[in-house]
């Protein structure tokens, strides 16, 4: 009889999606300051360069057609990308970027044009490795924020953004130990609310819910996470 598989540990799993271009470091890439509010790129640009994120943080816009013609575009918020992660992804398919890239707070990134990486993939099998294995976290990012929008409540929603933000903070610091307890959350609750699928007052609601459980601490935009057990329950 086949030894049956452990469960793979969900902790590890969200931490393994945080993939870095480590073998990129050593090559002199130019690097570019974002200020606060600015974009690095916006939906329709052809894709020149991939961005890896240097300091500071981005969030990614979309923009859908709405059900009425005469409505303006709806916008939603498709990601928050930190420190080590890389922007610009989404242009690859069809060789134009699919949203725009905001800087939540003065930001640096480091420029990959996508002509110079293509010829150091083919000649580098570890710089091609990271490449592809960035593009399956995205792949898998996406998959769990749907699942997560067509089943989870709202608490659960919030609490889960939580989770998964001081994993990636804790997997960008390279920290050992425990995940980040002390959150700066650069985004606004709109924002949380629009890549959740929530309303703002849901998500205020949600975070003084789980701040009155003992699940968090609130400050502002200053969350410290108390229980973390009480955090990832359902």
């Amino acid at each position: 009889m086949d030894t049956p598989i452990e469960p793979a540990n969900p902790r590890a799993a969200l931490s393994a999606l945080h993939v870095r271009l480590a073998d990129a470091d050593a090559i002199p890439f130019p690097t570019r300051s974002v200020e606060r509010g600015d974009a690095l790129y916006c939906a329709g640009e052809p894709l020149r360069s991939l961005y890896t994120v240097q300091s500071g943080c981005f969030k990614t816009v979309a923009a859908y057609p709405s059900a009425d013609d005469d409505s303006a575009p709806h916008t939603q918020v498709t990601g928050f990308h930190l420190t080590d992660e890389t922007l610009g992804l989404d242009g690859i398919c069809t060789g134009r970027h699919e949203s725009d890239a905001i800087a939540l707070e003065p930001s640096v990134v480091r420029i990959m044009p996508v002509g110079i990486l293509e010829p150091l993939c083919r000649e580098y099998a570890a710089m091609q490795h990271e490449l592809l294995a960035i593009m399956s976290a995205e792949i898998v990012r996406a998959s769990r924020l749907a699942l997560m929008l067509g089943t989870m409540p709202a608490r659960e929603r919030v609490a889960a953004f939580l989770l998964d933000f001081s994993e990636r903070l804790e997997a960008s610091a390279d920290a050992s130990g425990e995940p980040a307890a002390e959150l700066q959350l650069p985004m606004t609750r709109g924002d949380i609310g629009s890549y959740l699928g929530l309303e703002l007052e849901t998500v205020s609601r949600m975070l003084s819910k789980l701040h009155r459980e003992g699940a968090i601490g609130l400050n502002g935009r200053a969350v410290r996470i108390v229980d973390r057990a009480l955090l990832q329950h359902n």
